[in-house]
């Protein structure tokens, strides 16, 4: 299942609609948090958000909605010139706040765009032609699926319904026919409604698919109990004769210059958990994101590319290798500070089909479970890797999002001293992360 998107609110939303710049400088503030360093020299001309690694976003004049709806326009390679693809999308924010409705498009057309530039399943799902989540005849990219309702348990329940309901897989024969773009095609799926009242829209490159829409109304999702709308993107690209690749666009994201770029076995890019865990990757919160876990990254990238069904970012199911949680691995060190490593954890399927229907059921509070350790953490490297860990203080916020569990303690006799002592900074950190001349 892919994960569940979250989005953050602002307590005193403005009342009017934001003119164009204004609006695409929310976009900005949303993808810079989404993924840091992605806009780095972009500008805000006319009615744009402009790279200068090729791609922009712009605000096309509202044809439908209220006056806090947006319509945009991203645009992944203007190079391309004088007909530059783009694909469509439109925002409304629930609550009046602009920023939520840029937040929205971030997390799930803008998630598109970000994915068709690096390709490498960092911001959202691929899926083949004979995947079970797949599109026939198309390559799929798709978002994770964002809640927009004020009641975070009915988000959550109506999120799970509509990425389980495997939407686009299933009513895929309704609109394909009408995918015409050579380069993507981009389909909203929405769901919303009050009690009673509930709609579900597919919109192919901005335009409602009636077809397709009444397809989906079939498929008889459940209802809201008070008003709630989910809704997810997708990129249909088609494949030429003879490959099983798309043709990605040549504009590309640049977002950490090769040398930053590490092995899947040993430490990966900047923390981007929810909550003080080393996000700061400075001397005073220094923190690893491993990438991949060990089973996963022994793998060709074929056979990656064949086995992973799901890589979310914070649960990877991979067909006959396992099922795997990204968690928080803390490690107290002698000069005060804490490194913290976001690790991978394999579970079992009960164990982690239990874990995701307590997110839905808002009922992770408490909930402690078993796995097996995935990655080596340096410097006791392999020593710890597969060692069991029971895991825990995981909790919902009030905003939705979902802080990632937490390593309690292990039966392993090592990676129990790891978890319980205190650790010199210059064993385990070395000079990757010294503090400086002042401390």
């Amino acid at each position: 299942m892919s994960w569940i998107r979250r989005r953050t609110r602002k307590e005193e939303p403005p009342a009017n609609r934001l003119p164009d710049l204004e609006f695409l400088a929310l976009v900005r503030a949303g993808l810079e948090e989404f993924a840091p360093g992605v806009t780095q020299g972009a500008q805000l001309k006319g009615n744009s958000l402009i790279s200068p690694h090729g791609w922009a976003v712009a605000v096309a004049p509202p044809h439908h909605g209220g006056g806090h709806h947006y319509d945009l326009v991203a645009l992944p390679d203007v190079g391309l010139q004088p007909d530059v693809p783009c694909f469509l999308d439109c925002v409304v924010s629930m609550s009046a706040d602009p920023q939520d409705a840029a937040n929205t498009w971030v997390q799930t057309a803008g998630a598109c765009l970000l994915e068709l530039l690096d390709h490498r399943e960092h911001f959202a799902n691929h899926a083949g032609p004979d995947d079970e989540r797949g599109v026939p005849g198309w390559h799929m990219i798709t978002s994770g699926a964002v809640g927009l309702g004020r009641d975070g348990g009915e988000n959550r329940r109506l999120q799970g319904a509509l990425l389980e309901a495997n939407v686009l897989h299933r009513i895929a024969n309704s609109f394909t026919a009408d995918l015409e773009s050579p380069f993507f095609n981009g389909v909203k799926v929405f769901y919303g409604g009050s009690p009673g009242a509930m709609q579900a829209e597919i919109r192919v490159n901005g335009e409602r698919h009636e077809a397709a829409s009444a397809a989906m109304t079939a498929l008889a999702l459940p209802e809201a109990t008070t008003f709630t709308a989910v809704r997810f993107y997708a990129l249909l690209l088609p494949l030429p004769a003879g490959s099983g690749q798309p043709s990605y666009p040549t504009a590309r994201l640049d977002l950490a210059p090769a040398s930053a770029q590490t092995d899947a076995h040993s430490h990966g890019t900047a923390c981007d958990c929810d909550c003080d865990c080393g996000g700061h990757l400075d001397a005073e919160h220094p923190g690893f994101d491993l990438a991949l876990p060990h089973l996963v990254a022994e793998l060709s990238d074929e056979e990656r590319k064949r086995r992973v069904k799901s890589d979310t970012g914070a649960i990877i199911i991979a067909e006959g290798v396992g099922n795997f949680l990204k968690v928080r691995l803390r490690i107290r060190l002698d000069d005060g500070r804490t490194v913290v490593y976001l690790a991978w954890v394999y579970l079992q399927a009960a164990v982690i089909d239990d874990f995701v229907q307590r997110v839905h059921n808002d009922n992770l509070a408490g909930h402690r479970f078993e796995g097996l350790l995935c990655n080596a953490i340096d410097p006791w490297g392999e020593d710890v890797l597969r060692a069991p860990v029971v895991l825990g203080s995981q909790q919902i916020n009030e905003d939705g999002s979902v802080r990632r569990s937490e390593v309690l303690e292990s039966s392993d006799p090592l990676l129990s001293k790891v978890l319980s002592e205190t650790w010199p900074a210059t064993f385990v950190l070395g000079d990757r992360f010294p503090r400086s001349p002042s401390n």
